[in-house]
C-alpha cells in the first residue's frame, strides 16, 4: 500500500525521499506529479501537464515553482532542485510533514513559523492551484518570492535556454496571460523581469541513460505579503475566467471539482 504521509525524518533522508513519487490525474488526461520533496527526478514530472489535441499530445506547461520565503527579511528556500553541481536550493530541510490526501500538502517549520502548502490539481479542467497558509507565527514579518518555472514542451522532450521565448505578458488585474496559459494570483508585486533556471538535473533520467538536464523559464516573479489574511495562492490554467472566480473556486469543494 502506498504511504499517504511522511514525517520530517522521511523527508530529510534525501535519497530515500526522492524515490517517493506522487501523481494526480484529472478526467481530461492531464497529470500533476513530483516527489514528496517537490524535486523532479524525471522529465515527465510537472505541476501542469496537459493532454492537448493530436499531434501535440501530452505537454509540460508548468514544470515547477521556485519559492523563497522571507521572515523579517531573512531568506529561506522552500523549493528543492537537483543540479549537476549539487542540491540547490535545499528547501526540503524545512519540511516537517507531507501528506498526499485529499491533495498533496506540505508543512514547513521555519523559526517559529508554521506554513502549509497545498498543490490542488482540478479533476474537471486543466488547472492547478498552489496555496500557502500560515498556521502559526507572525504573518506581518513574512513575504514570499515566487517564480513559475515553465517548460512548454512535449512530455518526453527537454528544453534549453534560447532566445525564442517571448517576454510579453498580458495583464488584467490579478490575471496574467502568457503563451496560452492563464495565471491567477493575489500577490502584492509583479516583477516582469524574466529569468532562466539552467541545468536542472533529472536523476531518474540519468540512471536510465537518457538526457537528463534542461533549462526552465520563469516569465515573471511575484512577491506575496501575508498580513491579516495569512493565505496566498497561485493558479496556472488553460481556462480563461474572471480573477474573482478563483477566490470562489478556492473556497468551494476542490476535492470534487
Amino acid at each position: 500500500m502506498r504511504a499517504l504521509s511522511f514525517s520530517a525524518n522521511n523527508c530529510h533522508d534525501f535519497n530515500s525521499a526522492l524515490s517517493q513519487e506522487w501523481v494526480v490525474r484529472n478526467k481530461l488526461g492531464g497529470t500533476c506529479s513530483s516527489t514528496i520533496l517537490c524535486a523532479h527526478t524525471k522529465r515527465e514530472h510537472g505541476l501542469l501537464v496537459t493532454r492537448l489535441k493530436k499531434p501535440l499530445g501530452d505537454f509540460v506547461m508548468l514544470s515547477n515553482v521556485d519559492e523563497l520565503l522571507y521572515i523579517d527579511d531573512r531568506p529561506y528556500p522552500l523549493s528543492t532542485r537537483i543540479h549537476s553541481s549539487g542540491i540547490f536550493p535545499a528547501g526540503y530541510q524545512f519540511i516537517y510533514q507531507v501528506s498526499l490526501e485529499p491533495f498533496p500538502t506540505w508543512i514547513y517549520h521555519i523559526e517559529d513559523l508554521i506554513l502549509e502548502k497545498n498543490i490542488i490539481f482540478l479533476k474537471k479542467e486543466q488547472t492547478v492551484i498552489v496555496r500557502y497558509q500560515i498556521l502559526s507565527g507572525d504573518e506581518d514579518l513574512v513575504k514570499l518570492e515566487f517564480k513559475p518555472l515553465t517548460a512548454f514542451r512535449r512530455v518526453h522532450d527537454l528544453t534549453r535556454a534560447n532566445g525564442s521565448m517571448s517576454s510579453k505578458l498580458e495583464r488584467s488585474g490579478q490575471k496574467i496571460k502568457y503563451a496560452g496559459i492563464y495565471f491567477y494570483h493575489n500577490a502584492a508585486i509583479l516583477d516582469q523581469s524574466p529569468s532562466w533556471f539552467q541545468n536542472v538535473h533529472y536523476s531518474e533520467d540519468m540512471k536510465r541513460g537518457a538526457d537528463f538536464e534542461e533549462d526552465l523559464y520563469a516569465p515573471f516573479c511575484l512577491v506575496y505579503a501575508f498580513g491579516e489574511r495569512r493565505e496566498n495562492f497561485f493558479t496556472a490554467s488553460l481556462v480563461d475566467r474572471k480573477p474573482e472566480d478563483i477566490s470562489k473556486l478556492l473556497y468551494g469543494n476542490l476535492v470534487d471539482y
